[in-house]
């Protein structure tokens, strides 16, 4: 069986420097997918270059954990604060979710997405990776379900769930390529030499610079650090070397 890989950069919208670095991961790199979030600061900015990107596969990054939502937060009481803001991850991982509101936040983000990009977004995943809880992961897959859309599953179990439910997701979630001392051109090569057969997807965080996005978020200064992997031209031989095929979530 061959090696195919969806390479997805995780939040598109989240702030311009993510936005313009995904495009260069994309032109200029290995990314072929990336995922929206709506509700973010630089939401509009992510899906205008999207329009003008025909080539870059584009799904949903559902969020819960971050701002606010795009429905009522009278609606959404176990989901949200008092002041109707999305809560932290632990914090809401922590509570009993109502997994039809979780789906109604969803259905409202991929709505949103699919005007802002004038396209059917291809595919859904979670901001903060929520979708490890059972409440959410049957949220996304129902979305999925209805929409029509592929969906990111973290393992074989969620996997097997979700096309037992008519769900198309990749073979494999490959996570490993995140955090300090993993995201450098060596740990890139030593993921892509270990590919399973199958289809694999590859989540990933690219970004340039942005001085707003640095006082907001830890993760910041290791965008560029991604951005620069995801470009190397050692990274784009082994894949041709290995004979690893770059794919999307649409071309599941």
């Amino acid at each position: 069986m061959a090696r195919r890989l969806i390479v997805n950069a995780d939040d598109f919208g989240r702030a311009e420097g993510i936005d313009r670095g995904i495009l260069r991961a994309h032109r200029d790199g290995i990314v072929t997918s990336t995922t929206l979030m709506t509700n973010a600061p630089a939401t509009v900015h992510a899906a205008h270059l999207a329009r003008e990107t025909p080539t870059l596969d584009v799904g949903v990054h559902l969020v819960l954990t971050y701002a606010r939502p795009l429905t009522d937060p009278v609606r959404l009481r176990s989901i949200v604060r008092d002041d109707g803001t999305f809560l932290r991850p632990s914090e809401l991982l922590e509570r009993p979710i109502e997994r039809e509101e979780a789906l109604l936040e969803y259905r409202a983000q991929f709505a949103r997405a699919r005007e802002l990009i004038g396209r059917d977004p291809s595919h859904v995943d979670s901001h903060h990776w929520v979708h490890d809880h059972p409440a959410l992961s049957w949220a996304l897959c129902e979305l999925a379900r209805e929409t029509g859309a592929a969906a990111r599953a973290h393992d074989a179990k969620q996997r097997d769930e979700y096309r037992a439910k008519g769900v198309r997701t990749p073979d494999w979630f490959v996570r490993a390529f995140q955090h300090e001392g993993h995201v450098g051109v060596d740990s890139l090569l030593g993921i892509l030499t270990g590919l399973a057969e199958g289809t694999s997807e590859l989540m990933c965080h690219p970004g340039e610079p942005d001085p707003a996005l640095s006082t907001t978020s830890a993760y910041a200064k290791l965008r560029p650090e991604e951005l620069a992997t995801l470009t190397d031209a050692h990274v784009r031989t082994l894949i041709g070397r290995e004979a690893i095929t770059l794919t999307t979530f649409a071309a599941l």
